[in-house]
């Protein structure tokens, strides 16, 4: 991220001497038990392609640094400070211009002068209400404003995304700064945590990489079950309905980083419902309940119960042990929800509608949606494979 030439000036003229951080170079006090997300509009910031802070992505463990801090009443406590990486205190939150529209913010090397203040580039504020229940401060860059940015002091800058609805992917683009002397209500906050941890942050977990975005329809062929033969098209709720014309998205995301490879066959991603398409929603669908497996080793546990599909708030990260994931065969259409307990070794899902499913199987189980789909973690050698072979899920794009 390059800085300008007017902020190289104000590094030089306010101050005698700027070092790089360390812990003896500042009378800040860093916490690196209280870690975790910042968000903006309910969406963390991460890292975008360039190294620039994005709004929407993998999140980013922040952690505070108090260089000064007033208290009032019992609870409200107001700090200046700068904000680290959590996995790397030395580098800060840096904003790349101090006096202009569409500033960015990325992370340098953090910098003091020789008061033991940090750098104004990479100063911030936060009030908070430690009363026991809230977990977050509402915080703002304060950047060359000597004050502190409360509810009352508006400072002079504004922080605000690139766009005002999220793309495909739920990013709201780059976080902006815009330098604003005239302020007169205060400007939308970041909400910091302040929960104190037990232990510093972990590494951040691989990201998760999509894209090939494809809308079709999803049909389910039920034609070998005993009592409820169906072949026709699902809705938006995993449902048999022949009637209805809801739309799906399978997006293909690269799960290489925990052994999982696509080939030119076999493709694996994530369904979202299509109305994220013209919604702006963010959503993937996902198991009601977790499928009964041996954790350890990834094996069908018996009776095997049945699940459907909910939406949840999708990912940017790739866990240890990742789950929803749908597996595509580009040559039959078939898609199958496939358990990674394992990793790279995949476990069978078979697909039944639910309360088939329970009548035929004879499990005693609660049925989440008797007219929808679900899917069963089944043995290979289960004998009801045999005698109520399961339907067949297939996707067929449109676009």
């Amino acid at each position: 991220m390059a800085f300008p030439r007017a902020l190289l000036l104000f590094a030089l003229l306010g101050s005698a001497a700027f070092v790089r951080a360390a812990p003896t170079g500042s009378s800040c006090e860093v916490h690196l038990h209280q870690w975790g997300a910042i968000n903006f509009n309910g969406s963390p910031l991460a890292r975008g392609s360039d190294g620039d802070v994005v709004i929407g992505g993998n999140p980013i463990n922040f952690a505070n640094a108090v260089c000064s801090q007033q208290s009032f009443g019992k609870y409200e406590k107001q700090s200046k400070g700068y904000l680290v990486d959590a996995n790397d205190p030395t580098q800060c939150l840096t904003v790349s211009n101090l006096d202009q529209a569409n500033a960015t913010f990325g992370f340098q090397d953090c910098r003091f002068n020789g008061a033991g203040d940090v750098w104004a580039s990479q100063s911030f504020a936060w009030d908070f209400d430690d009363n026991g229940a809230s977990q977050n401060a509402n915080g703002w860059f304060n950047g060359e404003n000597p004050n502190y940015v409360n509810g009352s002091q508006y400072g002079i800058y504004s922080l605000r995304a690139e766009r005002s609805k999220p793309d495909i992917d739920g990013r709201l683009g780059k976080l902006f700064v815009d330098y604003t002397p005239e302020l007169t209500a205060p400007s939308t906050p970041l909400a910091i945590p302040m929960n104190n941890v037990p232990v510093t942050a972990p590494a951040q977990q691989p990201t998760l990489n999509c894209d090939s975005v494809q809308t079709g329809t999803m049909r389910f062929s039920n034609t070998t079950s005993a009592s409820n033969q169906y072949d026709g098209p699902l809705n938006a709720k995993w449902e048999a309905d022949s009637s209805t014309s809801d739309q799906f998205i399978f997006e293909r995301c690269d799960y290489s980083p925990v052994g999982i490879d696509s080939t030119d066959s076999t493709v694996y991603g994530r369904i979202r419902p299509g109305s994220d398409a013209t919604d702006s929603g963010f959503n993937c669908y996902t198991m009601t309940d977790p499928y009964n497996d041996d954790s350890t080793h990834n094996e069908p546990v018996e009776p095997a119960w049945i699940n459907g599909f909910q939406t949840d708030t999708c990912t940017y990260s790739i866990p240890d042990y990742p789950r929803d994931i749908w597996k595509l065969d580009t040559t039959s259409n078939e898609i199958v929800y496939v358990p990674f307990g394992n990793k790279s070794q995949p476990g069978v899902l078979a697909a039944y509608t639910q309360l088939d499913y329970d009548r035929e199987y004879d499990v005693t189980q609660y049925v989440w949606d008797p007219n929808g789909i679900g899917f069963a973690y089944l043995s290979a050698d289960n004998a009801n494979l045999t005698k109520y072979p399961p339907g067949q899920v297939t996707f067929h794009a449109s676009s």
